[in-house]
């Protein structure tokens, strides 16, 4: 049998290409509050664990325009999908056993990944042995989060045509773990690294009916369960959940979440 995080892997694997162009975009913003917080300008190796597809790697060379930046991911496709920008500069990695000599790091980013590691402390162990000392760790993650607009409508679309359940395992999630500074600074503890700034901050995402749909029947939690049911019923449930989504205003179409970013070091 797969394990749960082999499986969610193979998942983000098979779904790089939509989640590149439907769901990067709607994240990247909210991880550049981290980039402007770090000093990167300085930095010469950079280690990006849970790099995706690449989308924040042009950001981060800005900032850091001397630095050589190496990414690893458990997602095999997700780096593929990443091209030219990440060719030679990527290795698939699980986050809790780096492959990396210690201190080869002066900086290292675990954007939007942390919570999808079985052991967050364990992985965070990982990324300290890999930084010289006084190397900065930064980490974003999800704060309270009430799910994208729309889920209700799904859930009851979903059903009504018998979907199976969501086939990913919760226990992948590990959100719970770290959704408050509080928390986030503690784990950060954990993993052997001494906080220097922990913050959250609140974005709204504007979307449209359209780029809402593709992104739930591509790479959102409906799209799992879609796969289950035979294409004429599929068709059917999304038709039914575009025209009540057409029937929802502006505001009901914003998308509202708290983001939580810390930083730390790794202690001399």
């Amino acid at each position: 049998m797969i394990d749960p995080s082999q499986a969610l892997a193979i998942d983000y694997s098979e779904r790089a290409d939509a989640y590149a162009s439907c769901w990067a975009p709607v994240i990247q913003p909210m991880a550049s509050p981290l980039l402007s917080a770090m000093p990167l300008a300085g930095a010469r190796r950079i280690l990006d664990v849970g790099a995706g597809t690449g989308a924040l790697w042009p950001v981060i060379q800005r900032a850091a325009p001397q630095a050589m930046l190496w990414g690893v991911d458990r997602a095999h496709g997700m780096l593929r999908a990443g091209g030219e920008v990440l060719r030679r500069r990527v290795a698939v990695m699980d986050a809790e056993h780096l492959g990396f000599r210690e201190g080869v790091f002066d900086r290292a980013l675990l954007v939007f990944v942390l919570f999808h590691v079985s052991d967050p402390a364990g992985a965070l162990r990982e990324v300290r042995a890999a930084l010289h000392a006084r190397g900065l760790v930064g980490a974003v993650v999800w704060g309270a989060d009430p799910g994208l607009p729309g889920a209700p409508i799904w859930a009851e679309e979903l059903d009504r045509e018998k979907a199976a359940p969501d086939p990913r395992d919760p226990k992948v999630m590990r959100q719970a773990s770290m959704d408050t500074s509080d928390k986030l600074a503690g784990l950060l503890e954990q993993g052997g690294l001494n906080p220097t700034d922990v913050w959250s901050r609140r974005f709204v995402h504007q979307w449209t009916v359209d780029r809402l749909i593709a992104t739930q029947t591509h790479c959102g939690l409906p799209s799992r369960r879609l796969r289950s049911l035979p294409r004429d019923a599929r068709e059917a449930c999304i038709d039914r959940v575009h025209a009540r989504l057409g029937r929802l205003n502006v505001s009901e179409l914003a998308y509202e979440i708290e983001v939580i970013y810390g930083i730390a070091n790794r202690p001399a």
